[in-house]
C-alpha cells in the first residue's frame, strides 16, 4: 500500500491590521446612519391638524348684537342730594341725549331743581351753642344745569329667577355746567356712573350716581346726586334694528 503524499503546503493570508479594520467598519456604519437619517428627512409627511382639549369637549363663544340701541334719549327723574349735613335736596330733573354709536352719546342738555328740607341740625347748633354756620355762608343748592359726554362700554342681560330676562348697560358720565347756590351762580362739574335697565325699545329705567362739584372757592365742594329716571327713546325710520330674543 502506497502511502499518501502529504498535500501541497497552503499560500499564507494576508493579515490585515486589527486597527485600521476597525475604523473601516465604524465608518461603514457612521455612513449608513447618516443616509438613513437623510431618506427619512427627505420623504414628506402628511401634514395633521390636531387640537387639544384635554378630554373637553369644544365649545362655540358668540357675541350677540345689542338688541335695544338709542338715538334720541328723554329723560325725567327724581332724585336726592343727602350729602350735606343742613338740608337735604329732593330734586326734579330732566335732560336730552343724543347717542351717536352704541359706544358714545352727548348728553346735550340737563337740568335739575331742588326743593331742600332742613334737618334741623343748625336750629340745634345756635340753640344749644350759639353758632351758626359758616361753610359755604349757609348756602342751599337751588337748580343746576350741565352738558357730559357719555361713554357705555358694558352691555349685557341679566336672568331674574331663571324666567325673565332684563338686558342692562352700565355707563359713565362727566360734564360741566353752572350751578346756583343760594343768591348766586357758580362753575360746577359732575362725574359719576349709572345703570339702565330695558322694559322695551322705547322706554328705559336708568340709577345716575353723580359725584356735583361746586366751585365756590378754589377748593370744590361735593355733592351727591342720586337719579332714578325714565328714559324715552325715539330713532330715526330706517335705523337698523335687531330684534330682542
Amino acid at each position: 500500500m502506497r502511502p499518501r503524499s502529504p498535500p501541497p503546503p497552503r499560500a499564507p493570508r494576508p493579515r490585515l491590521d486589527e486597527g485600521r479594520g476597525r475604523r473601516a467598519l465604524h465608518r461603514d456604519r457612521g455612513l449608513v446612519i447618516v443616509c438613513g437619517l437623510a431618506a427619512a428627512l427627505a420623504v414628506p409627511s402628511p401634514a395633521h391638524a390636531q387640537l387639544v382639549f384635554d378630554n373637553e369637549v369644544p365649545r362655540v363663544f358668540s357675541i350677540q348684537e345689542r338688541p335695544y340701541r338709542l338715538g334720541h334719549e328723554f329723560q325725567l327723574g327724581l332724585g336726592v342730594l343727602p350729602l350735606d349735613a343742613f338740608y337735604v335736596g329732593i330734586t326734579a330733573s330732566a335732560s336730552y341725549t343724543y347717542h351717536f354709536s352704541d359706544f358714545w352719546a352727548w348728553e346735550i342738555a340737563g337740568g335739575s331743581y331742588s326743593l331742600n328740607k332742613g334737618t334741623g341740625l343748625a336750629t340745634r347748633l345756635f340753640d344749644e351753642y350759639g353758632v351758626v354756620p359758616v361753610r359755604g355762608g349757609g348756602e342751599r343748592i337751588v337748580t343746576f344745569a350741565s352738558t357730559s359726554v357719555v361713554v357705555k362700554p358694558l352691555f349685557g342681560k341679566l336672568a331674574v329667577f331663571n324666567s325673565d330676562v332684563v338686558y342692562s348697560e352700565t355707563f359713565f358720565v362727566a360734564g360741566v355746567g353752572p350751578m346756583r347756590k343760594g343768591e348766586f351762580w357758580r362753575p360746577s362739574a359732575d362725574v359719576g356712573a349709572g345703570f339702565r335697565f330695558w322694559t322695551s325699545p322705547v322706554l328705559s329705567w336708568r340709577l345716575d350716581i353723580r359725584d356735583v362739584l361746586v366751585f365756590s372757592s378754589l377748593a370744590p365742594e361735593n355733592n351727591l346726586l342720586v337719579l332714578v329716571s325714565a328714559s324715552f327713546n325715539y330713532r330715526e325710520s330706517g335705523t337698523k334694528t335687531v330684534a330682542a330674543p
